[in-house]
């Protein structure tokens, strides 16, 4: 029979525990850190987060809520009457500035000068590669020339410049809207020439 005393179990649990601690000082701690990275903003997504904060650029989702946008600016703010509107929005990946022989416009309001028509095609790879602050100031852009009857004119800063102005900060958008609205320095289409007919 074996005998047990006190004192060897006593030494075994010592000599057991100074293993354990032994082995574990070992490895290194194991305590897990959730670092989180520190994402820095571009000025175009601080932009943008600043226009879909407002409460008619933030409902736009579509095509054709850029439209509606546009058109609910011109009429609560401006005193516009739009009335109904056979509206036509698309991207396309071949458009071509039908002004001249480039390849390269951004989009071509085709419904100028066509009372209750809005046609307006967007070239899809800008479309794709334009922040939303971008593709508001080429929707403005396009729907003065398709619903508004603007030409293109030469400013520093004005969205029916071409080719179209880089990004603006939420104010100055929002001026240079007024100035389109207001028809500040525009010039309109001929619609008697041949060109609309």
């Amino acid at each position: 029979e074996m005998k047990i005393s006190k004192k060897g179990v006593v030494l075994f649990i010592i000599a057991i525990t100074f293993i354990i601690k032994c082995a574990s000082e070992d490895e290194p701690d194991t305590i897990s850190e959730i670092v989180v990275p520190n994402i820095v903003k571009t000025d175009s997504q601080l932009r943008d987060e600043a226009y879909r904060a407002d409460p008619i650029y933030g409902e736009i989702k579509t095509l054709e809520d850029y439209w509606i946008a546009f058109k609910t600016i011109g009429e609560n703010q401006y005193g516009y009457s739009f009335e109904d509107q056979e509206v036509k929005i698309f991207t396309d990946l071949t458009i071509a500035n039908s002004d001249s022989n480039r390849d390269d416009a951004a989009g071509i309001a085709y419904g100028s000068c066509e009372e209750g028509v809005i046609n307006i095609a967007i070239n899809a790879d800008y479309w794709a590669e334009y922040s939303f602050n971008r593709k508001l100031i080429l929707m403005w852009h396009e729907l003065g020339h398709d619903v508004m009857n603007a030409a293109h004119i030469e400013g520093e800063r004005a969205i029916m410049n071409t080719p179209l102005p880089d990004e603006y900060d939420l104010d100055i958008f929002k001026k240079e809207e007024a100035d389109l609205f207001n028809g500040k320095d525009l010039e309109f289409f001929d619609c008697d020439d041949p060109y609309f007919n």
